[in-house]
């Protein structure tokens, strides 16, 4: 497996967070920790990735199962063969990213990993399936998937660490956190500490279940970033 290429999602991050206090002055201020950014908060590019260009032959495959945006520029890296595949993705959001690049979208689950399982198993057992994933995974998908009877293979396409380039940043007391998914919450607490002031968004249960034990939370109707961000404004008044 070879290391391609290290990306940190810094980029003009103290540019976002002036231009986002400007429109915040009157409200709580918004953080998200996440890989990409939003219009309306300010960003905390807390995750960087490092990706890798295994060999795959996707000619073995009839379909594949992406689970995070991220999937995306790690395929296009090792061959574009991948686009003819057929795909399902965790979310619309991920399927986005996919036609962009030029791919076809059969179908998207609702942000969870267990729907992606139930809708391989129910509707498309018969198909040899391929997982690119990150190096560590917050759940066992791929293998429910196999358990059930259905063909699945992994490949470890990217590797996702904590950005050392967001540990020197202040950030208010009084404010609302919005965490995108477990591992934005282990960066966090590798940097920083929760204040009993500040109101936490967890964008599904996933997150939320990564959390430490005292600290209170919401989530938003719909885990997606968009609705973590509606939701997280609504605190902020």
């Amino acid at each position: 497996m070879g290391v391609g290429e290290r990306e940190e999602g810094i980029g003009k991050m103290g540019e976002n967070m002036t231009r986002s206090t400007e429109s915040m002055a009157d409200t709580l201020p918004i953080y998200l920790f996440s890989k990409t950014s939003h219009p309306d908060v300010r960003h905390i590019p807390i995750l960087s990735t490092e990706f890798f260009q295994p060999y795959i032959d996707f000619s073995k495959y009839d379909a594949i199962v992406l689970t995070s945006k991220q999937a995306v520029p790690a395929l296009c890296r090792i061959d574009v063969s991948w686009k003819t595949l057929p795909l399902l993705t965790i979310a619309e959001k991920t399927a986005e990213e996919a036609r962009k690049a030029g791919a076809s979208v059969m179908l998207s689950g609702d942000g969870y990993g267990d729907s992606l399982a139930e809708i391989i198993i129910n509707g498309f057992a018969d198909k040899r399936w391929l997982y690119p994933r990150p190096e560590v995974v917050a759940s066992n998908f791929g293998q429910k998937v196999r358990d059930a009877g259905v063909s699945m293979d992994e490949a470890v396409v990217y590797r996702t660490s904590c950005n050392k380039e967001t540990a020197g940043l202040i950030l208010e007391d009084n404010a609302v956190l919005i965490f995108t998914s477990p591992f934005t919450i282990q960066c966090f607490l590798k940097y920083y500490e929760f204040k009993p002031t500040q109101k936490v968004v967890a964008i599904g249960k996933t997150t939320a279940s990564a959390l430490p034990m005292d600290v209170k939370y919401r989530m938003p109707e719909k885990p997606n970033v968009d609705a973590s961000v509606e939701l997280a404004k609504m605190i902020a008044g």
